[in-house]
């Protein structure tokens, strides 16, 4: 297919989307008080006003990015993740977690050991928000029995939330990853893993030294631990490489099974609760379709392409195209503190850029993943960092200090660019 010619301004409908969700944000004082599907929507009427053609023409051509198999197959693994995670919390599967990983830590660990549950929650889970949730209560006790700095232990709890965030095979973000960069769980899971961990482990050993002196405990609820089947299952299953969709309706089909033999489901509660958490996935699955649309218009008229040449113009080898894919990802999340919407807006460039200089497909998913994370873990107006600062009656830009993780996580991806981490055979 021929390269559409470039051309600047075919971006400026992202601006419009950056400007009204972040002028908003400042407006109000609230990011989220404005619908980021309305700003969507704008940048999506600017786009097809500025394309040339007739109205049908135009349709078709949002109809057809928006119709991406990448990006329908995106959606169906958001409904799935949605009801997974929303029929788990009703058989009580999210406490069980929690409290049995509670049980098995020490008091002198408290801090590493929340860095720890959150990771592993927020991997079995798939959201980083709903981690910080369930586990930033917690944080707050463990402050109130043991004096310790509540900024640290609800850092402690965003920061796993986000290391499982980046790693989860159900996780949105990780989802897009691997969708624009059409590569697989897998092999983006091991690429990943191999990143992060000495940033997972650096920071477990710092909590464990800041909570070296602590001696409370931590009063744990009573829990039954055959819920953990769920989220060991869906982990298990993902990590042997099963196609995503099958782990996803294998883990809502051994939930629901669960929550009827032991009476905290019936049928209608079941059926009730899969439908309820597709329904909690509609905002992403509808901004998945806006921003799919968006991004074909922007990539018909030329945007894309200038954005390549642009960023690729001073790119003599691998390592410079991967830092313009991370410099890519990381300024739009800082623009629209949301890394799933980052990794969605920079996807289809990075995957130029990939095939252009010859970098792994898991490298790219890889790239884009670990630098979206570390952004969204330091804004002090996203999400993660507003929760965990609301739950535990603190200021989200006293926990940017202490954020430890997401700025290893940095370092260990700038590392991995550097020195070209992992190395992969090449191709025959």
């Amino acid at each position: 297919m021929e390269q559409p010619t470039a051309n600047k301004w075919a971006l400026l409908p992202l601006l419009v989307f950056l400007a009204f969700f972040i002028g908003a944000g400042i407006f109000y004082g609230d990011f989220y008080k404005f619908p980021v599907l309305i700003a969507a929507l704008i940048a999506l009427i600017v786009a097809a006003a500025m394309t040339k053609g007739s109205v049908t023409q135009t349709v078709e051509r949002i109809a057809q990015g928006a119709g991406n198999p990448g990006i329908i197959i995106m959606i169906f693994i958001f409904l799935l993740a949605g009801a997974f995670s929303n029929v788990a919390g009703e058989i009580g599967a999210i406490d069980a977690t929690v409290n049995a990983a509670l049980t098995l830590l020490p008091p002198s660990l408290l801090l590493s050991g929340l860095f720890v549950i959150a990771a592993f929650i927020s991997m079995a889970m798939g959201t980083s928000t709903g981690t910080i949730a369930a586990l930033a209560p917690i944080a707050l006790g463990i402050h109130e029995e043991s004096g310790v700095n509540i900024a640290i232990a609800a850092a402690a709890v965003v920061g796993g939330a986000m290391f499982g965030d980046n790693l989860s095979f159900i996780s949105d973000t990780t989802i897009a990853a691997v969708r624009t960069q059409r590569t697989n769980m897998r092999d983006k899971f091991r690429t990943n893993f191999w990143i992060v961990l000495p940033a997972a482990i650096i920071t477990t050993v710092l909590l464990a030294t800041l909570s070296s002196g602590t001696v409370s405990s931590v009063e744990i609820a009573s829990f039954d631990w055959y819920k953990l089947i769920p989220y060991l299952a869906v982990i298990a299953l993902a990590l042997i490489g099963l196609n995503v969709i099958l782990v996803l309706l294998g883990g809502i089909v051994l939930t629901g099974i669960i929550g009827l033999l032991d009476g905290s489901l019936s049928v209608t509660a079941f059926v009730t609760a899969v439908a309820d958490g597709m329904i909690g996935m509609a905002e992403i699955s509808i901004l998945t379709l806006f921003m799919g649309g968006l991004v074909g218009l922007i990539s018909h008229n030329g945007g894309l392409t200038y954005l390549r040449d642009a960023l690729t113009s001073r790119i003599q080898r691998r390592a410079g195209a991967e830092w313009s894919i991370a410099g890519l990802v990381s300024a739009t999340n800082v623009a629209t503190a949301n890394n799933t919407i980052s990794i969605l807006v920079a996807g289809p460039l990075a995957a130029n850029i990939a095939d252009t200089y010859e970098i792994e497909r898991k490298k790219s998913a890889s790239v884009l993943d670990i630098f979206s994370c570390g952004v969204q873990g330091l804004l002090p107006y996203g999400a993660q960092l507003l929760i965990a600062a609301e739950l535990t009656n603190t200021a989200s830009p006293a926990l940017v200090p202490f954020m430890f993780y997401p700025f290893l996580l940095f370092i260990c991806g700038g590392l991995a660019i550097a020195f070209n981490f992992p190395r992969f055979k090449k191709k025959a």
